[in-house]
Protein backbone atom coordinates (compact mmCIF):
# COMPACT_ATOMS: atom_id res chain seq x y z
CA UNK A 1 0.00 0.00 0.00
CA UNK A 2 1.13 3.51 -0.84
CA UNK A 3 -0.40 6.76 0.45
CA UNK A 4 -0.09 9.57 -2.06
CA UNK A 5 -1.67 12.90 -2.85
CA UNK A 6 -4.79 12.50 -4.93
CA UNK A 7 -4.48 13.51 -8.57
CA UNK A 8 -6.67 15.82 -10.60
CA UNK A 9 -9.52 13.85 -12.14
CA UNK A 10 -9.85 11.35 -9.28
CA UNK A 11 -12.79 12.99 -7.51
CA UNK A 12 -15.47 10.74 -9.06
CA UNK A 13 -13.60 7.53 -8.19
CA UNK A 14 -12.86 8.69 -4.65
CA UNK A 15 -16.42 9.91 -4.11
CA UNK A 16 -17.69 6.49 -5.20
CA UNK A 17 -15.40 4.85 -2.62
CA UNK A 18 -16.77 7.18 0.08
CA UNK A 19 -20.39 6.44 -0.85
CA UNK A 20 -19.77 2.67 -0.86
CA UNK A 21 -18.07 2.92 2.52
CA UNK A 22 -21.01 4.86 3.97
CA UNK A 23 -23.52 2.33 2.60
CA UNK A 24 -21.50 -0.49 4.17
CA UNK A 25 -22.73 0.64 7.59
CA UNK A 26 -26.36 0.06 6.65
CA UNK A 27 -27.40 3.52 5.53
CA UNK A 28 -29.93 3.26 2.75
CA UNK A 29 -29.49 4.85 -0.66
CA UNK A 30 -32.00 7.62 0.09
CA UNK A 31 -30.07 8.73 3.17
CA UNK A 32 -26.71 8.52 1.41
CA UNK A 33 -28.08 10.64 -1.45
CA UNK A 34 -29.35 13.25 1.04
CA UNK A 35 -25.83 13.36 2.50
CA UNK A 36 -24.07 13.29 -0.87
CA UNK A 37 -23.03 16.96 -0.79
CA UNK A 38 -21.18 16.32 2.49
CA UNK A 39 -19.53 13.14 1.17
CA UNK A 40 -18.25 14.33 -2.22
CA UNK A 41 -14.49 14.55 -2.72
CA UNK A 42 -14.07 17.85 -4.55
CA UNK A 43 -11.56 18.57 -7.30
CA UNK A 44 -10.83 21.91 -5.62
CA UNK A 45 -9.66 20.04 -2.48
CA UNK A 46 -7.51 17.75 -4.62
CA UNK A 47 -5.98 20.79 -6.34
CA UNK A 48 -5.35 22.41 -2.94
CA UNK A 49 -3.41 19.35 -1.75
CA UNK A 50 -5.95 18.39 0.92
CA UNK A 51 -6.80 14.89 -0.36
CA UNK A 52 -4.70 11.75 0.07
CA UNK A 53 -5.42 8.27 -1.16
CA UNK A 54 -4.19 4.85 -0.10
CA UNK A 55 -3.56 2.73 -3.17
CA UNK A 56 -2.89 -0.92 -3.77
CA UNK A 57 -1.82 -2.86 -6.80
CA UNK A 58 -2.49 -1.16 -10.12
CA UNK A 59 -3.05 2.13 -8.23
CA UNK A 60 -6.49 0.93 -7.02
CA UNK A 61 -7.97 3.33 -4.44
CA UNK A 62 -8.34 1.53 -1.09
CA UNK A 63 -9.05 4.52 1.13
CA UNK A 64 -9.08 8.29 1.18
CA UNK A 65 -8.86 11.21 3.58
CA UNK A 66 -9.28 14.97 3.39
CA UNK A 67 -7.51 17.21 5.91
CA UNK A 68 -7.84 20.98 6.01
CA UNK A 69 -6.16 23.62 8.12
CA UNK A 70 -8.65 25.61 10.17
CA UNK A 71 -6.24 28.11 11.71
CA UNK A 72 -4.79 28.64 15.18
CA UNK A 73 -2.68 25.48 14.97
CA UNK A 74 -5.62 23.19 14.23
CA UNK A 75 -6.53 21.01 11.29
CA UNK A 76 -9.78 19.20 10.57
CA UNK A 77 -10.01 15.67 9.30
CA UNK A 78 -12.89 16.38 6.95
CA UNK A 79 -13.20 12.77 5.71
CA UNK A 80 -11.58 9.39 6.17
CA UNK A 81 -13.07 6.39 4.41
CA UNK A 82 -11.86 2.91 3.52
CA UNK A 83 -13.29 0.71 0.76
CA UNK A 84 -15.53 -1.92 2.40
CA UNK A 85 -13.48 -4.77 0.93
CA UNK A 86 -10.39 -3.44 2.75
CA UNK A 87 -11.86 -2.51 6.14
CA UNK A 88 -10.04 -4.09 9.05
CA UNK A 89 -6.73 -4.37 7.19
CA UNK A 90 -4.94 -1.39 8.74
CA UNK A 91 -5.59 1.05 5.91
CA UNK A 92 -7.70 3.36 8.07
CA UNK A 93 -5.01 3.45 10.77
CA UNK A 94 -2.35 4.17 8.16
CA UNK A 95 -4.43 6.97 6.64
CA UNK A 96 -5.08 8.52 10.05
CA UNK A 97 -1.39 8.34 10.98
CA UNK A 98 -0.55 10.01 7.65
CA UNK A 99 -3.17 12.73 8.27
CA UNK A 100 -1.77 13.40 11.75
CA UNK A 101 1.76 13.67 10.36
CA UNK A 102 0.59 15.99 7.57
CA UNK A 103 -1.15 18.22 10.12
CA UNK A 104 1.99 18.30 12.29
CA UNK A 105 4.16 19.11 9.27
CA UNK A 106 1.81 21.99 8.51
CA UNK A 107 2.33 23.36 12.05
CA UNK A 108 -0.87 22.07 13.62
CA UNK A 109 -0.99 20.76 17.19
CA UNK A 110 -4.54 19.38 17.08
CA UNK A 111 -6.52 17.39 14.55
CA UNK A 112 -10.29 17.68 14.96
CA UNK A 113 -12.87 15.45 13.36
CA UNK A 114 -16.54 14.60 13.35
CA UNK A 115 -17.27 10.90 13.46
CA UNK A 116 -20.09 8.63 12.48
CA UNK A 117 -20.96 6.41 15.49
CA UNK A 118 -19.70 3.34 13.62
CA UNK A 119 -16.22 4.91 13.43
CA UNK A 120 -16.05 6.05 17.07
CA UNK A 121 -14.25 2.96 18.39
CA UNK A 122 -11.76 3.15 15.53
CA UNK A 123 -10.79 6.70 16.51
CA UNK A 124 -10.64 5.78 20.21
CA UNK A 125 -8.24 2.92 19.41
CA UNK A 126 -6.09 5.41 17.50
CA UNK A 127 -5.84 7.72 20.53
CA UNK A 128 -8.60 10.22 19.84
CA UNK A 129 -10.44 11.78 22.78
CA UNK A 130 -14.17 12.40 22.65
CA UNK A 131 -14.81 16.10 23.15
CA UNK A 132 -18.61 16.02 22.94
CA UNK A 133 -21.52 15.22 20.72
CA UNK A 134 -23.47 17.42 18.38
CA UNK A 135 -26.91 17.18 16.86
CA UNK A 136 -27.12 17.21 13.10
CA UNK A 137 -29.62 19.06 10.97
CA UNK A 138 -30.99 15.70 9.95
CA UNK A 139 -31.03 12.38 11.71
CA UNK A 140 -31.69 9.00 10.23
CA UNK A 141 -31.69 5.40 11.21
CA UNK A 142 -29.69 2.89 9.27
CA UNK A 143 -30.84 -0.63 8.52
CA UNK A 144 -29.26 -1.82 11.78
CA UNK A 145 -31.42 0.59 13.80
CA UNK A 146 -28.60 2.92 14.82
CA UNK A 147 -29.13 6.64 14.70
CA UNK A 148 -26.65 8.78 12.81
CA UNK A 149 -25.11 11.35 15.12
CA UNK A 150 -21.96 13.37 14.89
CA UNK A 151 -19.15 13.20 17.45
CA UNK A 152 -16.31 15.69 17.69
CA UNK A 153 -12.88 14.37 18.57
CA UNK A 154 -9.51 15.92 19.15
CA UNK A 155 -6.53 13.79 18.26
CA UNK A 156 -3.19 15.11 19.48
Amino acid sequence: MIIRAASNGESATLTQLVLESKRHWGYDDAFVERCRSELVIHERDIAAGCVYVATGENDEALGVYVVKGVGAGEAELDSLFVAPSHMGTGIGAALLAHAKEKARADGCVALRLDSDPFAATFYERQGAALMGTARLRRRAENSRGSRFDCDEWVNS
